[in-house]
């Protein structure tokens, strides 16, 4: 019998797991979508604009969309796990702590970029800054999506 409980409670633990990783994975991919389109699409197109040399034409870019779409779960998948494999127990105050730590790298990389790529500075500085909000919120979401399993007694 204390074999079947264990077995139940492992199952259990697991469905669980499941569920809050799927919910705080959706949850922050439709912002990271909408918010990719937002400052991509309408706050800083005047930028990209500015530099076609730099982009495809835009037919090309929406044929290639889907990388887009597979980039973005990505980097969702890459946060919601890593939140769950030590973050999970501090809540919306550790999503952000984590947002922040890999919107550090993220500028890091965006500053190698620059140095050799013709990207404008500002780009740099409004995709690091955008990046940042970006972090603390999906942060959030996760944060308050993932929320810890109660400790359960197997009685």
């Amino acid at each position: 019998m204390k074999a079947e409980l264990t077995r139940d409670h492992l199952d259990s633990t697991i469905s669980n797991y499941m569920k809050r990783f799927i919910l705080a994975f959706i949850a922050a991919y439709i912002f990271i979508f909408f918010w990719g389109w937002l400052l991509n699409g309408v706050i800083l197109k005047d930028i990209y604009a500015q530099t076609p040399n730099l982009w495809r034409p835009q037919s090309e870019m929406m044929s290639l969309f889907h990388w887009i779409i597979i980039g973005q779960a990505l980097i969702v998948f890459a946060f919601v796990t890593i939140y769950a494999s030590g973050f999970a127990g501090g809540g919306v105050l550790a999503g952000i702590r984590l947002g922040i730590l890999l919107e550090i790298a993220a500028i890091g990389m965006r500053m190698g970029f620059y140095a050799v790529q013709p990207f404008p500075g500002k780009l740099i500085i409004y995709g690091s800054i955008s990046g940042l909000v970006e972090m603390i919120i999906v942060g959030s979401i996760v944060g308050a999506l993932y929320k810890p399993t109660p400790a359960r007694t197997p009685w």
